[in-house]
C-alpha cells in the first residue's frame, strides 16, 4: 500500500505554483480511476498527524486549495458504487467531488467552476434509426455546453436497446466537451405513476447503471421527459401530493443505486408547469440525500406564459427560489393539439430574460423533428443551419456561441 502512494503522490506532485496549474491538477486528480482516488483519500485518513497531512497536501498540490477544490472538503469517502470496467462489479466510495454538484441555485462542476447550461436537445442515431450517425462534432461547433440526449427504454428505433451505443454517444459527447443530460422519452405526458417508477428503473440496471457511473463525473440524468400531471389533474393538493411521491420513488431508487449525479427533473404537464416547483422545490431538494436535484421546465407557453411580459414575470419568479432552473426545452414553434407546429412562442424574450436571470435552457432541437422550421439546421451539420438554428446559436449576448464551457472537460 505505501509503494503504490509513494506513486499516487509523484504522480500528483506539482513543483512549480502558476495561473494554469489548478486545471491541470484538476484533469490529472479527477481523469484517474476512481480506485486510484480513494487509495490518495484513504491515505490520507490513515495519516493520525495534522502535519503529516499537511505535508502530503504540500505534496500533492502547490497550495491546500487546489487540492480542496479537485478533492472532498473533508477528504472522506462516501457511500456508493462505482464501476470495474473490465468485471462488471463494483467497488466502494464515490467522494462527493466526482460528480457535478449543487450549491444553492448554482451548479458546479468536479473542479469547483459554476456552469449554467446553455445547449441543444438531441436524438442520437436518428431517433435510433441510424447507428451510424455521430452528429456531435456538430453540434460542439455551435459553442453548446451541454446536450440533452434523448432516449428511450422500449419505443423508437432498434439502435436505443444497443446499450454500446448509448456508452458511445455519452463518451463522445463529452470527448467534445459538452456535458450530457440523459432523458428517457417513454413516459412523455402519461400521468401514471406506477409506470413512471418503472421506465424510471430502467437506470438502475447493472448494465445500464455501470454505465452511467463510468461517466458520472459530467453526467446528468433527466429521468423522465414530461410525465406526470398537476395542473391537468385539478390543480390540488391531491395531485401534487401525488406527483411528489412518484417523483420521491424515483430518487429513492436511483440514489439506492449508487447514482449520485445531479437528477434533473421536469415539471409537471407536459413539463410545461414551471411553477409546480416554486412550492415543492426545496421539500424535494432536502428529500434527496445527496441534495443534488435540478428542476427543468419546458417553455412551450403560448397560453401559459404567452406575452413578454408573462415570461419575465414567471423567469424573475423562478430566479428567487434557491434551487437551479433549467428550460430543459426551448424553442419557437408549439404544436397545437392536432399536432401541427402553427403556435409562435416568443423565445427571443424567453433566452433575454434567462440571460438576465442567469437561467439554464436546451433549444429543441438539433435535427430530425416533426416540424421542419423547429430544427434547428436541415441535415444534422453546422454549416446548415436554419433560421431558428441562426438565431439560437449566433444572437448576442445569449446565443449559444456565447456560453460558457466547464473549465476542464
Amino acid at each position: 500500500m505505501q509503494n503504490i502512494n509513494l506513486q499516487l503522490l509523484r504522480q500528483y506532485s506539482i513543483k512549480k505554483p502558476d495561473a494554469k496549474m489548478h486545471l491541470s491538477f484538476c484533469d490529472r486528480l479527477m481523469l484517474t480511476s476512481s480506485l486510484q482516488q480513494q487509495q490518495l483519500i484513504l491515505f490520507y485518513n490513515s495519516l493520525n498527524s495534522e502535519i503529516m497531512k499537511q505535508i502530503l497536501l504540500s505534496i500533492v498540490s502547490a497550495s491546500t486549495l487546489l487540492f480542496a477544490a479537485c478533492t472532498p472538503t473533508n477528504i472522506t469517502p462516501t457511500t456508493g458504487t462505482t464501476t470495474n470496467g473490465t468485471t462488471g462489479t463494483t467497488t466502494a466510495a464515490v467522494s462527493a467531488t466526482t460528480t457535478i454538484t449543487i450549491k444553492g441555485k448554482h451548479i458546479v462542476t468536479t473542479c469547483g467552476d459554476t456552469i449554467i447550461l446553455k445547449g441543444v436537445n438531441y436524438a442520437p442515431y436518428g431517433w435510433g434509426w441510424n447507428n451510424s450517425e455521430n452528429l456531435f462534432p456538430e453540434i460542439a461547433k455551435s459553442g453548446a455546453n451541454s446536450v440533452r440526449l434523448v432516449w428511450y427504454k422500449t419505443n423508437s428505433g432498434p439502435a436505443y436497446a444497443n446499450l454500446a451505443l448509448l456508452d458511445s454517444a455519452i463518451g463522445r459527447c463529452i470527448r467534445y466537451k459538452m456535458i450530457p443530460i440523459l432523458e428517457l422519452h417513454d413516459e412523455t405526458c402519461n400521468n401514471n405513476g406506477t409506470s413512471m417508477v418503472a421506465t424510471a428503473n430502467w437506470y438502475t440496471q447493472t448494465s445500464v447503471k455501470n454505465i452511467l457511473i463510468k461517466y458520472q463525473k459530467w453526467l446528468i440524468i433527466n429521468p423522465l421527459n414530461e410525465a406526470g400531471y398537476v395542473m391537468w389533474n385539478g390543480n390540488n393538493a391531491t395531485a401534487l401530493n401525488a406527483f411528489k411521491a412518484t417523483y420521491k420513488t424515483i430518487i429513492t431508487n436511483l440514489r439506492n443505486a449508487g447514482l449520485n449525479m445531479p437528477l434533473m427533473l421536469d415539471a409537471s404537464d407536459c413539463g410545461q408547469h414551471l411553477k409546480v416547483w416554486k412550492t415543492i422545490c426545496t421539500e424535494m431538494q432536502t428529500y434527496d440525500p445527496k441534495h443534488n436535484l435540478i428542476f427543468s421546465a419546458h417553455a412551450y407557453w403560448s397560453s401559459y406564459a404567452g406575452t413578454a411580459a408573462a415570461i419575465n414575470t414567471l423567469l424573475q419568479d423562478a430566479s428567487t427560489w434557491n434551487v437551479p432552473i433549467v428550460l430543459g426545452e426551448v424553442a419557437n414553434k408549439q404544436d397545437d393539439n392536432n399536432g401541427n407546429c402553427t403556435l409562435s412562442l416568443d423565445l427571443t424574450t424567453t433566452l433575454q430574460k434567462c440571460e438576465q436571470y442567469k437561467i439554464g435552457w436546451l433549444a429543441w432541437v438539433w435535427t430530425a423533428d416533426n416540424c421542419g422550421s423547429r430544427q434547428m439546421t436541415t441535415n444534422g451539420n453546422f454549416n446548415a443551419l436554419t433560421a431558428y438554428g441562426n438565431q439560437v446559436i449566433n444572437t448576442s449576448p445569449f446565443g449559444l456561441k456565447f456560453a460558457k464551457r466547464a473549465k476542464c472537460l
